[in-house]
């Protein structure tokens, strides 16, 4: 049950009748409370920027006379001016930090669950990198997770911004973006007998094998299907089971929660009683343009729907789960 008391929102079976119940009921609420401080965020935008605009040519004019040249000049204007928006949209900023908690927040209640802007512990982070779901990094940043159970499975969600650290021969440091996208954890009551993982077809490298995990050799998987042989690679420890588990409808079920999550590259693993995926899907779930109305269906739908293509991933493993015959 949710906050309110009512039956738990499945996702995975949305019809339009319940999607505008949700809206009306749970989102559009946050949408239209936060309209007036909108209006007054967007107004102070144009103020600071057109005085961000003022300094700006003001440093350019500096600047170039000081140089006596154009494009130090320019250069100084478009530094300004750079940082001079950036302090203009805090406003605009701290206004979608604060509506994405509270129309987060009310979607997972609809569906039973929970929601943590940031200031958590990644759920499984440390497997996820172990069966090299993951790329290498040296700084990271969690945030927007969403956490319940899903027909007895208990889920986290949550989003990954992951960065590789590189020095120059002049010693200067940067920091290049590895992965930003979506990691999922399902836990289920039976666990799986063997160790699965799907990568995304990766060519040459695929000559380099699955490799072992806890002393168990990873073997290739072939598929039933052609057109996901060509899309998949599949390793697992369990030959028979990973078969149950990697059946057409579920890989194109993989297919589509890509789609859904506008990424690229997912890769999931089948370990203990645990499903873990990672998919560079982007930083989703955000409020979109505030220079428009938030008052709109449209926005909502969009988020929401990102959420509904997890959970029906969850469902197709779940029937795979309970097709599978006893151990």
């Amino acid at each position: 049950m949710s906050e309110s008391g009512a039956a738990a929102l499945d996702l995975a079976h949305l019809d339009e009748a319940t999607f505008q119940r949700l809206y009306k009921e749970r989102i559009e609420p946050c949408f239209s409370s936060n309209e007036d401080d909108r209006l007054a965020a967007v107004e102070s935008f144009k103020r600071r920027a057109l005085i961000g605009g003022g300094v700006a040519l003001a440093a350019a004019f500096a600047v170039g006379i000081w140089a006596h040249a154009f494009m130090p000049g320019l250069m100084a204007a478009l530094v300004t001016g750079v940082i001079a928006l950036a302090i203009a949209y805090q406003p605009l900023a701290q206004l979608g930090k604060r509506l994405k908690q509270q129309y987060c927040s009310a979607i997972a209640d609809a569906m039973a669950a929970s929601f943590k802007l940031g200031g958590f512990d990644p759920p499984a982070l440390s497997r996820v990198k172990q069966l090299r779901l993951l790329p290498s990094y040296q700084r990271s940043n969690f945030e927007d997770m969403f956490s319940g159970t899903h027909k007895g499975a208990r889920y986290d969600l949550y989003e990954a911004h992951l960065e590789q650290r590189t020095t120059d021969s002049k010693g200067r440091t940067r920091y290049t973006t590895v992965f930003r996208g979506q990691i999922i954890r399902m836990q289920f009551p039976r666990e799986f007998l063997g160790v699965t993982i799907v990568r995304r077809d990766a060519g040459i490298f695929n000559g380099f094998g699955g490799g072992e995990i806890d002393d168990r050799k990873l073997e290739r998987v072939g598929l039933v299907a052609s057109q996901f042989e060509k899309a998949f690679e599949v390793y697992s420890t369990d030959q028979v089971e990973a078969r149950y588990l990697l059946h057409p409808v579920m890989m194109e079920r993989l297919i589509a929660l890509e789609t859904a999550l506008r990424g690229k590259r997912i890769r999931c693993a089948f370990q203990g009683g645990d499903v873990l995926v990672a998919v560079e899907g982007g930083n989703l779930f955000e409020p979109g343009d505030l220079f428009k109305p938030l008052v709109d269906p449209a926005r909502a739908r969009r988020i929401v729907d990102e959420i509904a293509g997890v959970v029906k991933m969850m469902d197709q493993v779940l029937t795979a789960q309970a097709a599978r015959p006893p151990a």
